[in-house]
């Protein structure tokens, strides 16, 4: 579906920018938020303790103007805390976290604005997505090839859809309603490489999601990258079963919906073989969920990503396309 034309009183869009040490990059990622074709932006760039603070190259770049705010923390804590420090700063009615890396096509923004208007009970709005390699910048796109157009999921939708098609919402792609993402608890720096993911599903369970076909962001794939850094599976595991006592604890009504969804199969099977002796995190790791979990597991194993996006499209639901 296109995007509507901005309307002249748009609402504001914050877009959040975590740095650290990257400053070269960080005024390449401003300048393609600039270009955004929804025009009422505001842009936080959150400085996570750089070695030199990053504020006066931002101001000092010519293209700096009002809409740029940099907040700085006097310590590197990662990106989660980054991100949370940034959130805290933003004004907009709608959210999108990115990175010093990320990229995104120009109307990226107003295409999940405008579905998020068209959809005003979803939590978020999330497209395709994509990787580029590095060294070389070539783009390798990854449709989930969910529905054939713009779709609404509601809780209940969502749950099944994700179950039936298992699938991970790439948070580079998502645009989030403020008061939505602030309703999770934002970026949860205590939840470290799961606090992305748990944003993105606790919304989407709690408030639904609106899913845009075409891929419109991409992550670069690069050493050093956070998602990448190896963690001992102990890490992994205790952070897994904090997100889960978080959602019983703060969004029960998740509950039910996280189980019969196997969503928890996205964080891989020996994560939630861990999971198994958590008391809180066992009545939600289901036979069902292992299962999807290990499917997974060979999915990514056995085939190439070629093979997946063609099986992918393949096997797309005859009555959504």
């Amino acid at each position: 579906m296109t995007a509507d034309v901005t309307p002249a009183r748009a609402p504001l869009a914050t877009v959040v920018i975590p740095t650290y040490n990257d400053a070269h990059l960080l005024l390449g990622a401003l300048e393609r938020f600039q270009a955004q074709t929804w025009a009422n932006v505001e842009i936080v760039v959150a400085d996570d303790g750089s070695h030199q603070p990053v504020e006066p190259t931002v101001r000092s770049w010519p293209g700096y103007d009002e809409r740029i705010t940099v907040v700085r923390r006097a310590m590197n804590g990662g990106v989660p805390a980054a991100l949370q420090a940034g959130l805290e700063r933003a004004r907009g009615d709608f959210v999108h976290l990115s990175s010093t890396n990320d990229l995104v096509e120009p109307d990226f923004l107003q295409t999940n604005i405008a579905a998020l208007e068209r959809y005003p009970r979803a939590g978020l709005s999330f497209t395709d997505a994509g990787i580029i390699m590095d060294p070389g910048n070539e783009r390798e796109p990854f449709p989930l090839h969910l529905a054939p157009r713009e779709t609404w999921f509601g809780p209940e939708d969502f749950a099944a859809r994700i179950r039936s098609r298992p699938f991970h919402i790439s948070s580079n792609a998502v645009v989030f309603r403020s008061g939505a993402i602030r309703a999770t608890g934002g970026c949860r720096p205590d939840l470290e490489l799961y606090g992305d993911w748990f944003a993105c599903i606790v919304t989407a369970l709690r408030d639904g999601a609106v899913y845009v076909p075409r891929v419109m962001a991409y992550s670069r794939v690069h050493a050093g990258a956070y998602s990448g850094r190896p963690r001992p599976r102990a890490t992994r595991v205790k952070l897994a079963a904090a997100a889960v006592r978080a959602i019983a604890a703060e969004a029960p009504e998740v509950l039910p919906r996280l189980r019969r969804s196997a969503a928890l199969s996205d964080l891989g099977l020996p994560v939630l073989l861990g999971l198994l002796r958590d008391p809180q995190a066992r009545a939600v790791v289901n036979v069902d969920t292992l299962w999807v979990a290990l499917l997974r597991t060979g999915w990514r194993g056995m085939l190439p990503r070629s093979g997946r996006r063609l099986l992918r499209r393949m096997t797309m639901r005859p009555e959504a396309a």
